[in-house]
C-alpha cells in the first residue's frame, strides 16, 4: 500500500497543497512549527478518521476560514493497495455561522459517501511520534488507546463495539447513579449488564489477539534495537474483578461470561460508588523491561525504545491482517536515536512499500537523505520538493 496523490486545503497551517509521493521513503525536512507535523497527522486521520492531537474538529480547520460561512477543511488522497486503487476524501466541518451546516466529518470512499465506521482502515497507517514514550509510562488510557487505533484500522466489527460500549457505560452509569439516589432498582442494571457483556466481550478477545501478535513483535524488536541487551514484556490485564484465569486462549462468548461474573460480584460497589467498575474501559497492559516495571524503573532512553518496539509490533500486526503494508509515519522521532538504532528503523521499514519521515534537523539524517526517494521542504504551510544533495 502507498499514496501517489495527496491533496490538503485550509487543514492547520495549509491554505492548499498537492503532493506526488513516492514509493519507498520519503523526507520532509524543516524548521519547527512549519506544518510537518500537521502533515502526518493528516495522513493518520484518513486513515483512522481521528485526530492524533486535536480535541474538537475546529481545531483542524484553517484559522483563517473558522469565521467564515462554512468553515471547511479537505484531505484527499490516492492510494495503490492489494485490494484495489482507493480514492479517499475526508471533509472536516468546523462551527459554522450557518445553522443548516452540521458541523463534524465527511467521508467519501471511491466517490460514495460512507460513514466512518465503514470508511476506518481503506487506509492503513502507522503513526511514530516522539510523544510515544506515553504509551510505555504514561498512564492506562494511552495504552488502550494504543490498541483501539491499531486494532480498528482492521476490524469493523471492533470499532462498532467500542462505540456501542460508550453508549451503554454512559446509560448504565447513569443508572447506577439513579439506584444510589434511591430512584431506580437495582434489578433494572441486568439488561445493561448484559449489552455491556456483549460489547465487552467483542472488545476483549479483540484486545487478546492483538497483544499476543504484538508481545511476540515487540520483544524481538526490543532485542534487536538493544543488541539483546534488554527484554521487553507486555502483558494484558483486562478489568475483570478478582478473575486471573487470562492465560488460558478463550473466545468472545467467555469474554462475556467472564465479564458477566465480574459484574455481579462488584454490583455492590458500583451502586456505591455510582460508576462502572470493572470492563475494557479500565483495562491495561503491564509493560516490563528486564522483568521491572517500565514506567518505574526503565531509563527514558529504555523507554523510548520500548516505545519504538510497540509501534514496529503494531506495523506488523496491521501488515499480518491486511496482507498489505501500512503506511509509516515518522515524525522528527528519528533525530533522538542514535546512529545504531537509527539503522535498525531504517532496515525495518525498508521492507515495507512506503514511509513518511520528518526532521528539523537534517545534518543528523544524511543517511536518511541519500536513500529517500522523495525530498521535500516543508516552510510555513507550503511544500516543495526539493532536487539537490
Amino acid at each position: 500500500m502507498f499514496i501517489f496523490n495527496l491533496e490538503i486545503a485550509n487543514y492547520r497551517n495549509y491554505g492548499r497543497a498537492s503532493l506526488k509521493l513516492d514509493r519507498g521513503l520519503n523526507l520532509f525536512v524543516g524548521e519547527n512549527a512549519q506544518g510537518k507535523s500537521n502533515l502526518l497527522e493528516a495522513v493518520y486521520l484518513l486513515s483512522t478518521l481521528r485526530s492524533s492531537r486535536a480535541s474538537t474538529d475546529a481545531d483542524l480547520v484553517r484559522r483563517d476560514i473558522l469565521n467564515s460561512e462554512f468553515p471547511v477543511a479537505r484531505l484527499a488522497c490516492e492510494v495503490e493497495r492489494s485490494a484495489g486503487n482507493l480514492e479517499l476524501e475526508l471533509a472536516i466541518v468546523g462551527r459554522s455561522t450557518d445553522a443548516s451546516h452540521r458541523a463534524g466529518k465527511r467521508v467519501r470512499v471511491n466517490g460514495v459517501a460512507k460513514r466512518a465506521s465503514d470508511a476506518v482502515g481503506q487506509l492503513a497507517a502507522v503513526l511514530f511520534t516522539t510523544l510515544d514514550i506515553e504509551v510505555v509510562a504514561g498512564p492506562p488510557m494511552m495504552r488502550r488507546r494504543y490498541l483501539d487505533m491499531m486494532i480498528s484500522q482492521v476490524d469493523r466489527g471492533y470499532l462498532r463495539a467500542m462505540q456501542k460500549y460508550a453508549r451503554v457505560l454512559q446509560q448504565r452509569n447513569s443508572l447506577l447513579k439513579r439506584i444510589q439516589a434511591r430512584e431506580a432498582s437495582a434489578t433494572e442494571l441486568n439488561f445493561w449488564d448484559q449489552e455491556l457483556a456483549h460489547a465487552g466481550g467483542i472488545i476483549l478477545q479483540a484486545r487478546a489477539d492483538a497483544l499476543g501478535h504484538c508481545a511476540l513483535q515487540a520483544a524481538m524488536q526490543m532485542e534487536r534495537l538493544s543488541d539483546g541487551m534488554e527484554e521487553l514484556t507486555l502483558t494484558y490485564r483486562p478489568a475483570l474483578a478478582n478473575q486471573t484465569e487470562f492465560d488460558a486462549p478463550i473466545d468472545e462468548t467467555e469474554w462475556t461470561a467472564r465479564m458477566l461474573r465480574a459484574l455481579a460480584a462488584v454490583r455492590s460497589k458500583e451502586i456505591g460508588a455510582g460508576s462502572t467498575l470493572v470492563g475494557p474501559h479500565r483495562d491495561d497492559v503491564v509493560v516490563e523491561i528486564d522483568s521491572l516495571p517500565a514506567d518505574s524503573f526503565a531509563s527514558r532512553a529504555q523507554q523510548r525504545t520500548a516505545a519504538l518496539s510497540l509501534r514496529l509490533a503494531e506495523a506488523s500486526y496491521l501488515r499480518r491482517a491486511l496482507g498489505d503494508d501500512p503506511i509509516i509515519l515518522l515524525d522528527d522521532v528519528l533525530s533522538e536515536l542514535d546512529a545504531r538504532r537509527r539503522r535498525g528503523v531504517l532496515e525495518y521499514f525498508d521492507t515495507f512499500q512506503q514511509t513518511l519521515v520528518t526532521t528539523a534537523d537534517p545534518d543528523r539524517l544524511r543517511e536518511v537523505m541519500t536513500r529517500a526517494s522523495g525530498r521535500f521542504v516543508v516552510n510555513a504551510g507550503t511544500i516543495t520538493r526539493f532536487e539537490g544533495e
